[in-house]
């Protein structure tokens, strides 16, 4: 083992090219990656020695090139060229980070869910859909109290808000749970095909929901605080999370490897209830959809309000709702490099907790 390796293992902190002027061209068979995340890290704070032995033994997830040497060590004729570990990009970084992550919700677990009450006698009989950000704790909540969802007669209601939370809601959820591209090229995605994602998209949605259970059975939400009154239950209703930007991101990159780890049926529910409120209490701006993307996003506000009134949907609320919110401030795009240092971060939290 090199002397560089042991000196991070001790907690150093020198960069590799700074510590090889001063030792000598050194070999190590630990690749750059791995060292330079163990140097991030002891830069941050003091990782435990378990933590230690798992950066150094770490495999790298996702698309980027293989284990590479330090520069300045003897190199194979062949292969990818060593690098100095401080200039790799931070995506190549987060590769190491976001396996051990992912190792670590599997390893934790999460709560099962409780079991539902005894379904009431005397309850209004609905479907609840629309953005699932916003439904799916609700409806399980109300499944908890004694609310199941269906039987005969049961009104669908679609629950909605702004249009720009909406797409902020379907890319959190798809960060979480499917996979999905970054947040600045999935919207660039949209706006080419001009069309909104299903999750966010109400007139879709509505459209579906009236082929099967009649367009008097349908009603829109455009404000969730209305549906402990729509639906006659006792106590408010459960809000989802604001989560940072970059908390986000950092879920999006580590959600495939946990379905890797555990299975595709286990992922959603080890996010959901394993990281998700983890990422929920780490600072930061929450998501916002970026300035250029403002006219389009107005384009289709416009479009769902005028399907919506001319095809006689009834409406909890007021369509008006629907239309984005013009942020002045408090929001914005995930950054690489802050993705990079949270994963750092929570690596280095859990380890000592």
């Amino acid at each position: 083992m090199t002397a560089w390796v042991e000196h991070l293992r001790a907690g150093g902190t020198t960069p590799w090219a700074d510590f090889r002027r001063a030792e000598g061209d050194l070999a190590t068979p630990v690749g750059a990656q791995q060292l330079e995340v163990l140097r991030r890290l002891n830069a941050l704070g003091r990782p435990s020695a378990d933590l230690v032995e798992r950066v150094l033994r770490a495999d790298l997830v996702g698309r980027g090139r293989g284990d590479l040497a330090l520069s300045g060590t003897p190199e194979h004729r062949f292969g990818t060229p060593a690098v100095d570990p401080a200039t790799l990009p931070p995506a190549e970084l987060l590769r190491v980070v976001t396996g051990l992550l992912a190792e670590d919700v599997v390893a934790a677990g999460a709560p099962a869910p409780p079991r539902p009450r005894r379904p009431r006698f005397r309850r209004v009989r609905y479907r609840l859909h629309g953005d699932p950000w916003l439904a799916v704790p609700i409806r399980e909540e109300l499944v908890r109290r004694g609310y199941p969802t269906g039987g005969g007669r049961a009104m669908t209601f679609l629950v909605g808000r702004d249009l720009g939370s909406m797409l902020v809601d379907a890319w959190t959820r798809r960060a979480l749970v499917d996979g999905v591209i970054g947040w600045e090229g999935w919207l660039a995605k949209l706006r080419r095909s001009d069309r909104l994602p299903p999750r966010a998209d109400l007139l879709r949605q509505a459209r579906w929901w009236q082929a099967r259970v009649g367009h008097h059975c349908v009603r829109i939400v455009t404000d969730p605080a209305l549906l402990p009154d729509i639906l006659r239950v006792q106590g408010p209703l459960p809000q989802p999370p604001t989560v940072a930007a970059n908390a986000v991101d950092l879920a999006r990159r580590v959600a495939p490897m946990v379905g890797l780890l555990a299975g595709h049926d286990r992922r959603e529910h080890l996010m959901r209830q394993g990281l998700l409120p983890l990422l929920a209490d780490q600072p930061g701006e929450p998501l916002a959809v970026p300035a250029r993307f403002r006219p389009w996003l107005l384009r289709q506000a416009r479009a769902q309000r005028e399907g919506l009134l001319a095809e006689g949907y009834a409406v909890h609320g007021d369509l008006g709702h629907l239309d984005p919110v013009e942020r002045t401030s408090g929001g914005g795009s995930p950054s690489v490099e802050a993705v990079l240092e949270l994963g750092l971060r929570m690596l280095l939290e859990r380890s000592t907790a």
